[in-house]
């Protein structure tokens, strides 16, 4: 009987069961890794454990982690990518199933006991256990991201999570992949107790002292809980007539919209809901294994594991490059726009003290009203209390004059884009600040080491080029140029992942890697915009091969002006190679400078969307119909450009890493993950086959699409840019 339970303690990788006053307490902690994650080898020794404890019959039993900021990252993603066959996966499932399937029908009461991240397959878990306590504290987040990965959840969440809070918020969390806090997520019913960090264990047994009538009052008050737009939604997904059907259609078409059809994983999931509710839920976890085991093998998700891996492996550089610096302090960010009230904004959102200079007061109280405006768009959406928009707010500090620029560790400059602006600022900052000060200058065209020549300490200045909007693009493209000392270099790195951005490092050049080409791409378009091709096919050929937006929208979302004032520096030192077509400048004399302006490529007017403008055409000297361009040549043409200037600037040691590379394009502007990267898509086509292609448009269109000698020396050898395969 439980209450003959000895007191004794079982050590054993990768974890350890005590009992203590007839509790069982199951802690997960895997010596070998710095987060727990449900690998073959963890589940063997937790199978040995749900056996003892079958044995024991405790009166209840805890499961929670020994890691002191996560419970369970989720499944073991490198053991998933090196499956060779569905049928090898299915049998990993299986065994899983069958496990958390037992360990959900132990006679006793079972609470996970959750600090950190529980994710994937550790909130799969928790899902088995009768109940849930969760921490109040930032780092623990409750989610399934397996759609990121191209997969749907593999271990019971797309059965028990319906079950549990419902079909319309557990589509909601499956669908989106969304990370919920403590209090979120037992506002849904996810979670039955919330608690501080040093109270999590007497939680627990708090919730396994809860038996009989009292466990189902708690269970009938969860159900309650749920606001009654998610009760209805619920009662009709589960309906099998015609309100039924609407639910799951409304399902499929908010995933279309959103993914192209480029992700089936979504889709997927919505069908195993869906034929799983009308199933007994071990026949229903045998549909999920057998989806998943379809989806783990196919190329979307070996290409999204693919850039999962090749981003922890940037990011654990950029770890290592930050070590030598100290932590960050007071950061001034000079120029209160759009750009530099987005760096203050997040700076202080992650708790660093700011000083915010711009020209005069007017200024710089719009650049605090932007922030101010974006930590209400947290507080709306629940990411942020009032009382840390306050705090937060408290950290930025307005001023016109450098007064308090002494304390300060580090300047991120982010004023006009002219050489001659800089300078002066540069200059003023240095005679006002430590010697110590690290300047960053967050321009996307000029070489850093211009910036620097007006330095009197070189060493100390470097390039830190943000993406627009700040808050919510996850790049930031650290530029060092030849004096930049090392520990000016860390403390950059430091600063942008202090910042919770992905760093990549390049070398100094104009344009650095991004804006160059990005650059190219942009181009290209508006070359076939000249050749012929219409602006909506062009934008909806380019996002129905998986961007995010069209190049034509893009251009206008960012100013024309300002893509003309990059191209003109980077003609500057790359040549008419790199120059952009004529049709900026007739757009710009007509005063379309994009959405700023109401018209560019596309009409803006008041009501939403947009349409395209067909008067751009008679600025082209269009009298007829032009040819037809082929979808594919359209592809090819912007695509293979930029992989071409991919290749120059690895050439010139501008960018070093593949991984760079691909995390770079992805992450700063929205190369489309499920294809693995451009690197990794130049290597799936065949390096042979596009400079073939390259040589045909260089044949018909000009020199600017002949390949780049370093393509064609790979292509020449038959040699690929992942000589073993992308990192994973």
């Amino acid at each position: 009987m439980a209450t003959e339970v000895q007191e004794r303690n079982v050590t054993e990788e990768p974890g350890s069961l005590s009992y203590a006053e007839g509790i069982a307490w199951l802690v997960l902690d895997d010596p070998g890794k710095k987060v727990n994650t449900l690998s073959s080898r963890l589940f063997e020794w937790f199978a040995e454990r749900v056996a003892e404890v079958e044995r024991e019959r405790p009166q209840g039993l805890v499961v929670l982690s020994g890691k002191p900021d996560g419970f369970v990252a989720g499944a073991d993603i490198e053991e998933l990518q090196q499956a060779q066959s569905k049928e090898e996966v299915l049998a990993l499932l299986e065994r899983g199933h069958d496990l958390l399937f037992r360990f959900s029908e132990l006679p006793f009461p079972t609470v996970a006991a959750i600090h950190g991240a529980c994710l994937g397959g550790g909130l799969e878990l928790a899902l088995a256990c009768r109940f849930r306590a969760a921490t109040e504290h930032p780092k623990t987040k409750l989610g399934l991201p397996e759609v990121q990965l191209g997969l749907i959840p593999g271990l019971g969440g797309t059965q028990r999570l319906p079950r549990l809070i419902g079909v319309p918020d557990a589509l909601d969390l499956i669908l989106s992949g969304k990370q919920l806090d403590a209090r979120r997520a037992k506002r849904l019913g996810l979670v039955d107790a919330t608690c501080h960090p040093t109270d999590l264990r007497q939680a627990a047994v708090r919730l396994l002292a809860l038996q009989g009538k009292a466990r189902l009052g708690m269970e009938k008050k969860r159900k309650g809980a749920q606001p009654f737009a998610s009760r209805t939604g619920d009662l009709l997904a589960r309906t099998p007539l015609l309100a039924g059907k609407l639910v799951w259609d409304k399902a499929r078409a908010g995933v279309l919209a959103k993914t192209g059809g480029h992700y089936p994983a979504p889709l997927v999931a919505i069908d195993i809901v869906r034929e799983g509710l009308a199933l007994p839920l071990r026949r229903a976890l045998d549909l999920e294994a057998g989806a998943f085991s379809e989806l783990v093998v196919s190329d979307t998700a070996k290409n999204l594991m693919t850039v999962f891996f090749l981003k922890n492996e940037v990011e654990a550089r950029a770890a290592r490059l930050a070590r030598g610096a100290g932590e960050i302090g007071t950061v001034a960010v000079l120029g209160a726009g759009f750009m530099g009230s987005g760096v203050a904004q997040v700076l202080a959102e992650k708790g660093v003290p700011v000083i915010l200079k711009d020209k005069d007061l007017p200024s710089v109280a719009r650049g605090l009203k932007s922030a101010a405006e974006r930590f209400n768009e947290l507080k709306k959406r629940r990411r942020m209390k009032e009382p840390d928009v306050k705090l937060a707010m408290a950290r930025l500090h307005g001023t016109d004059v450098y007064e308090g620029f002494g304390r300060a560790d580090l300047a991120i400059e982010a004023v006009f884009e002219d050489l001659g602006v800089k300078h002066r600022v540069l200059q003023e900052t240095e005679a006002a600040a430590s010697p110590r000060l690290v300047f960053a200058s967050n321009t996307s065209t000029i070489p850093i080491a211009r910036i620097a020549e007006a330095s009197r300490r070189p060493e100390n200045v470097v390039g830190m080029h943000f993406f627009s909007p700040v808050a919510r693009m996850p790049l930031v493209e650290v530029i060092r140029q030849p004096r930049t000392s090392p520990e000016a270099l860390a403390t950059v790195v430091a600063a942008g992942r202090k910042m919770g951005k992905t760093v990549i490092v390049v070398n100094d050049g104009p344009g650095f890697f991004t804006s160059r080409v990005l650059a190219l791409y942009l181009n290209e378009a508006a070359y076939l915009l000249m050749d012929g091709a219409r602006i909506d096919q062009v934008d909806a050929v380019l996002t129905r091969w998986g961007w995010p937006v069209g190049p034509f929208a893009l251009m206008d979302e960012v100013g024309l002006d300002i893509g003309r004032h990059v191209a003109e520096i980077l003609v500057q030192s790359l040549g008419e190679r790199v120059a952009a077509p004529p049709i900026f400048e007739r757009l710009i004399a007509d005063g379309r400078l994009g959405r700023k302006a109401g018209r560019g490529f596309y009409l803006y007017g008041e009501e939403k969307g947009k349409k395209v403008d067909d008067s751009v055409y008679r600025l082209l000297g269009w009298q007829e119909a032009p040819r037809p361009i082929p979808d594919r040549e359209i592809v090819e043409r912007c695509v293979f450009q930029m992989l071409n200037e991919t290749a120059r600037c690895l050439a010139e040691g501008i960018i070093t890493d593949p991984a760079d590379v691909d995390v770079g394009v992805i992450f700063g502007f929205g190369f489309p993950p499920f294809r693995g990267g451009l690197l990794r898509e130049a290597d799936r086509q065949g390096l042979g086959s596009i400079v073939e292609r390259l040589d045909g448009y260089a044949a018909r269109h000009g020199e600017r699409l002949a390949p780049a000698p370093l393509l064609r020396e790979k292509a020449r050898k038959g040699e690929v840019f992942y000589p073993r395969g992308p990192r994973g």
